[in-house]
């Protein structure tokens, strides 16, 4: 086994100069690094272009707040939590396939547009055979899903992100991604609506063939000549059988009135022909014709009560029939009403729709920039050459396994022949040697030496001596 040295502390002078005499190490590590970064800042650094999308709703937005308070839209529904709000769902969206095909024809249109920039317009030159190729076409559809970047930046705006090795093409992809989101996030809000007005529309025209028909059936039992459901009341049916029974008396009475006149008259005639036009035969005829007429009006009266009477059992059943019916009739027609209401609050909703997505702030040339800026990387490159140039003076010339500095050599008892040696005196968690009788140097000269110096006399004295040295 080697041997340990005991070497004193190396200060902070020892260690910069120490440093500094591997300068050229460190000047080449930089250099090497910093042309590292200098080439993937020039070819693997893509170009991020930004376009900010405003989702509008009931706390940003007057016309979104009336709109969702006049539909009825509950709160839950508008602002809930950011996991599973409805503007997440939107954004889950646009990161399908489906979205992506939709991007594809998209971006295919967009290649002849009229109102592209001239950085839009080269990179639009660069796609064109791209389209031609179905190959191509199909590489790219794969790289656009690594290309975009939708996310929610606030509650309120959604980023969409293109992030590729060109400038030109990054802001291409990015707006015209932005753009097609809006339209696409529209028409999905829009569909919702469309099914509920379908709906809404379907029911509203059960309701009025409902209403339709309890209106001809109320109408038709009200207007049967045979049934008494106009008088269906109690109180108006007491009344008119009342009326009849009074006419009925009245005319009986009236009837036995004449009776009893022509009796008398005929009692008091003297046996004489006379006319039945004038006097007494006149008048005995009158009452004969007067009593005829009454007679038929009591039969129509007698006729009447007995209609009563007969429809009298079917009564209770056909007015609760028509109860039933104008229940139902009303019932239905608030149905109808809410369906109609309903109806109205959907047109406001859609003129909500239409401006519920907005295009914040567009990508622009000026603002499509590196993802990582090139005075970052020079600083990280210096960084990194600096610590790696540290560690490899460290670990070449400073660390040594076999050296034990005097610091490393405190808290030691030296143990001889299985006693604590007495030359070696443990004060303050330091070592202090105490020689004894020494033979090759006198004690004036070894108190005058460096602790160093001390051990190293301490080392070749107990070589002669036979021990092991400390």
């Amino acid at each position: 086994m080697n041997q340990q040295e005991i070497q004193a502390d190396l200060g902070l002078k020892d260690l910069a100069k120490i440093y500094l005499s591997h300068w050229r190490l460190f000047v080449f590590l930089s250099v090497v690094l910093l042309s590292f970064a200098a080439g993937f800042y020039f070819t693997g650094v893509p170009f991020v272009a930004s376009t900010k999308i405003l989702a509008n709703d009931s706390q940003n937005s007057s016309l979104q707040a009336f709109s969702s308070q006049f539909f009825g839209l509950s709160k839950s529904v508008q602002e809930s939590k950011k996991g599973s709000s409805l503007l997440t769902k939107h954004v889950e969206y646009l990161k399908t396939q489906g979205f992506l095909d939709l991007l594809l024809k998209q971006l295919e249109k967009r290649l002849d547009a009229d109102d592209l920039t001239v950085e839009e317009k080269v990179a639009a030159e660069e796609l064109r055979p791209i389209f031609q190729d179905k190959s191509a076409r199909a590489q790219l559809k794969a790289q656009l899903a690594g290309w975009l970047n939708f996310q929610i930046s606030s509650e309120f705006e959604v980023k969409v992100s293109a992030s590729t090795p060109e400038r030109n093409l990054s802001l291409l992809l990015s707006k015209t991604a932005a753009d097609l989101s809006v339209d696409i996030l529209k028409k999905r809000e829009a569909e919702e609506l469309a099914t509920v007005e379908k709906f809404v529309l379907e029911q509203k025209g059960e309701s009025e063939k409902k209403l339709e028909k309890f209106s001809q059936q109320v109408a038709d039992l009200e207007l049967d000549e045979t049934q008494l459901l106009p008088l269906a009341s109690k109180e108006k049916m007491g009344d008119y059988v009342s009326d009849l029974l009074v006419r009925a008396n009245e005319l009986k009475l009236k009837i036995r009135e004449n009776r009893k006149a022509i009796e008398f008259l005929e009692n008091s005639r003297t046996g004489q022909r006379e006319s039945a036009l004038y006097g007494v035969g006149g008048k005995i005829e009158s009452l004969k014709i007067e009593n005829r007429m009454l007679q038929g009006r009591l039969q129509q009266v007698e006729s009447s009560m007995a209609q009563i009477k007969s429809q009298s059992k079917t009564l209770p059943y056909a007015a609760q029939m028509l109860e039933d019916l104008k229940k139902k009739s009303n019932l239905e027609f608030d149905r109808y009403k809410e369906l109609d209401t309903v109806l109205s609050k959907l047109e406001a909703q859609k003129i909500s729709v239409a401006t519920r997505f907005d295009i914040l702030e567009p990508a622009r040339f000026e603002t499509t920039l590196p993802q990582i800026s090139l005075l970052t990387l020079i600083f990280a490159a210096l960084l990194v050459s600096q610590l790696i140039s540290s560690l490899i003076v460290y670990f070449r010339f400073l660390w040594n396994p076999e050296t034990v500095t005097a610091q490393a050599s405190r808290n030691l008892v030296i143990f001889d022949n299985h006693s604590a040696d007495p030359r070696v005196i443990i004060e303050n968690s330091k070592i202090r040697f105490s020689l004894r009788k020494p033979e090759n140097k006198s004690e004036d000269s070894l108190e005058g030496s460096t602790p160093l110096k001390q051990i190293k006399a301490f080392n070749s004295s107990q070589n002669q001596d036979g021990q092991a040295p400390l």
